[in-house]
């Protein structure tokens, strides 16, 4: 089996889709599985330290949004590398420049397609105020994944959500987490030494810095905890985005930014601190969600999207109606006052994310991927 993947977000990237393809790359390494990755270009020091072949294509950032990057690949050019690697499968992640691209290959060559639904971009226009596009967005995405095998998407919410806007041959591809890089085990008490919060509870946020991550219902939230238990409360974002200066610029004294972290600082990061709190309603998964439940956190977080997937409500969470900065600002305060609870939804925010195995989830999206082969070696062979 030989896979091609043509997608418009990818290392050095940091979000959920880049994390999720980078992790499937690893899988597909290790199982001898010859696949290639088609991606924008950023600079040639961040993509020698491509782990999985990587055919990358000129791209500009968006004037709005400078972390994400448009590929603006040529044709024939790509046409050129792919038949060089030719794929007998193509997976494409979304219908941007680069997969509209693979889309035409896959058309033109005969070659399957499936793809797979990671963001929903319908939902962050209204909070961009375009949500007059979100008719013509719909349509494209329904025109995109009709030529599609099997649309892949990460939870049942986001089914749901799909299928009423009538997208068919739909599949769960979930989430998986590596609970060896996120783990207890990481935590340093030099981190918390550093933000002067040591006898503090920290809640951390980890993520893009964006208008759509709800994240000034979390900042109308501190204000309020604030008023009542600011000297018993540290507040860390981990990230950064078009969203970063706004909140930078409201002055809390127990509020730290730390940029993107990676590697073994992100899971410092996560191991030294206390709650997760994640305010997004928009989510397709919410992969800092499994993150940080492996890293044993409890997590407060909102009753919308592909989070609800994995969080309990008094189990190993706190679950908040969307956009309620009110009831985000009680669940803090709640889990401020009772650290006996914190370890109680901590323990078992571990032992949910120890079910959640990527190789699992991996064997069967390979699983898919050969049903798929299959299908179309028996249409062939009718044909013929």
């Amino acid at each position: 089996m030989r896979i091609a993947y043509f997608t418009d977000t990818y290392l050095p990237q940091i979000n959920g889709v880049s994390n999720t393809l980078s992790k499937l790359g690893d899988y597909l390494n290790d199982q001898a599985i010859k696949h290639m990755f088609f991606a924008p270009h950023f600079n040639e020091e961040l993509v020698s330290t491509d782990r999985s072949p990587v055919a990358r294509f000129k791209s500009v950032s968006l004037p709005f949004y400078p972390e994400c990057r448009l590929a603006i690949p040529s044709y024939a050019n790509l046409c050129r590398i792919a038949d060089k690697f030719k794929p007998d499968i193509i997976h494409l992640t979304d219908p941007l420049g680069i997969g509209l691209a693979g889309l035409k290959y896959g058309r033109d060559r005969g070659i399957p397609i499936v793809s797979s639904f990671h963001t929903n971009f319908d939902v962050y226009l209204k909070y961009y105020n375009l949500e007059y596009l979100e008719g013509i967005v719909w349509g494209i995405f329904k025109w995109f994944h009709g030529f599609s095998e099997i649309n892949f998407c990460p939870s049942l919410d986001t089914w749901k959500v799909l299928e009423s806007k009538g997208i068919q041959n739909l599949r769960i591809w979930s989430r998986g987490v590596d609970t060896t890089i996120f783990n207890p085990n990481y935590k340093n008490m030099n981190i918390r030494y550093c933000q002067n919060a040591e006898d503090k509870i920290i809640f951390l946020y980890v993520g893009r810095l964006a208008a759509e991550k709800d994240l000034d219902i979390l900042l109308e939230s501190i204000t309020i905890v604030n008023s009542s238990h600011a000297d018993k409360v540290q507040f860390v974002f981990v990230g950064d985005g078009p969203y970063a200066k706004q909140m930078k610029e409201r002055s809390f004294d127990n509020v730290v930014f730390t940029g993107y972290l990676k590697g073994q600082e992100l899971s410092a990061m996560y191991a030294s601190s206390d709650v997760f709190v994640f305010p997004s309603s928009t989510e397709t998964f919410g992969n800092v969600v499994l993150e940080a439940m492996a890293s044993g956190l409890p997590v407060i977080a909102v009753n919308s999207g592909g989070v609800k997937d994995n969080v309990i409500n008094n189990y190993n969470s706190l679950i908040c109606p969307p956009r309620a900065a009110t009831s985000l600002a009680e669940a803090i305060i709640r889990l401020a006052e009772d650290k006996l609870f914190i370890k109680a939804l901590a323990a078992n925010a571990r032992e949910h994310a120890e079910t959640k195995s990527w190789t699992n989830i991996f064997d069967q999206l390979v699983s898919d991927y050969s049903s798929v082969l299959e299908k179309d070696q028996t249409k062939l062979s009718q044909t013929a």
